[in-house]
């Protein structure tokens, strides 16, 4: 059984990381893969501060009126000490003097002879950032494998982190198969077609940790694609097209010859089922099928997690909640793919969508694929959907 959710298992499962790394700038940082976990090299916040503008005061003497000496500004890091019955103004951002523990906001101050009287109910270490509260020297921060994204970025570089060890990019090849294929900027005739998938499927790769190669368009000659799939410049190989079993499909043919070891050659889902994948050594072939919507759905879902499994990332496809609308009759034993979209917390699919339907797939962001043996979906049933988003 090529179930779709068995494959995508093995691949995480058997996939090894590369072991190769690079330094980035924090700056050139997103979305990259980190290679090697991170702990902190200080308290966060590294000193006790004010959480917002107001008063500071030792909460012992907020029944007293409070002698108001001064103001404490961000930056100032004189060392300010509170005697009995004492109070400071002070900014957000600001250091807590010795001997303080409360901030009243300046919105409740009542003054009274220059001194403030603290009428609101207050707990003690209202509005005051404790050092270390967020988290203590040495603590881990964030994971090897994780994927920076801006928050994770500004965390690092929080703890005075300018540069990485990231994931090394992968070097990737694309190209298209067929002798009716040609390219947006050429003429072409009536019996021929233009090649929409190399530039979608560039378009969905696109992403910092991947180095791209368009190698062109490769006619249905076994030499031809032999010659183009056997180098071991790139780490994975990507095709469109020569996936199925016509007479001109020398794909699977191709990588046998070039002593390619067999992953999977094909997945019990609709639109997708001619795909494959091939290893030799490091190197991978994936093979997608050759109508546009075909070749998507299965990229975003194979080559997403195989590349991100070479990177050694924590990657998970993540899961929407929704309502189906109406009932559904599915073809069993195989992975149905519906697309459409979200209405007020149902998934609505567009049952016009079939593999040659680009114009479904422009319109449409969401995905659901059904269990193997599923064989209907019923009003009102809870499904998990996937946003069909580029990498």
């Amino acid at each position: 059984m090529s179930d779709l959710f068995a494959q995508l298992a093995l691949l995480k499962k058997h996939i090894e990381a590369r072991d190769e790394f690079e330094f980035v700038s924090i700056q050139e940082a997103k979305n990259r893969v980190l290679f090697e976990d991170i702990s902190a090299n200080f308290d966060s916040p590294s000193f006790s501060n004010s959480a917002l503008d107001g008063y500071v005061f030792a909460f012992k003497d907020k029944d007293e009126p409070l002698d108001i000496k001064g103001s404490i500004f961000a930056g100032d890091f004189k060392e300010y000490e509170l005697g009995k019955n004492d109070t400071y103004k002070i900014m957000t951002g600001a250091k807590i003097p010795n001997n303080a523990d409360t901030v009243l906001m300046i919105e409740d101050e009542l003054i009274k002879d220059n001194k403030l009287i603290v009428k609101k109910d207050i707990k003690a270490f209202n509005a005051v950032r404790i050092r270390g509260e967020e988290f203590k020297k040495d603590e881990l921060l964030l994971k090897k494998g994780e994927i920076l994204n801006s928050a994770r970025i500004a965390l690092l570089a929080s703890q005075g982190i300018s540069k990485l060890k990231v994931a090394k990019k992968l070097n990737i090849a694309v190209f298209s198969s067929g002798n009716e294929v040609v390219e947006p900027s050429q003429k072409k005739e009536d019996f021929q077609i233009y090649n929409a998938n190399a530039s979608a499927i560039i378009a969905m790769l696109g992403n910092e940790n991947l180095n791209i190669s368009y190698l062109g368009i490769i006619k249905d000659k076994l030499d031809s694609i032999k010659q183009a799939l056997g180098t071991d410049k790139y780490d994975i190989v990507i095709t469109s097209g020569g996936a199925s079993v016509g007479e001109a499909d020398f794909m699977k043919q191709a990588l046998e010859e070039l002593s390619f070891k067999e992953i999977f050659s094909k997945t019990e889902a609709k639109f997708i089922k001619p795909t494959k994948l091939f290893c030799k050594n490091s190197n991978f072939v994936l093979v997608l099928p050759g109508n546009t919507v075909s070749a998507l759905f299965s990229l975003f879902f194979f080559a997403k997690t195989l590349i991100f499994s070479l990177l050694g990332a924590n990657f998970e496809f993540e899961f929407i909640s929704a309502k189906c609308k109406d009932e559904i009759r599915l073809k069993n034993k195989r992975n149905n793919i519906l697309l459409g979209e979200l209405e007020n917390g149902y998934f609505i699919p567009d049952m016009s969508l079939s593999a040659a339907k680009i114009t479904v797939l422009a319109r449409n962001s969401y995905i659901f694929i059904s269990d193997y043996f599923k064989e209907s979906i019923k009003e009102n049933e809870e499904l998990k959907l996937i946003k069909m988003l580029d990498f």
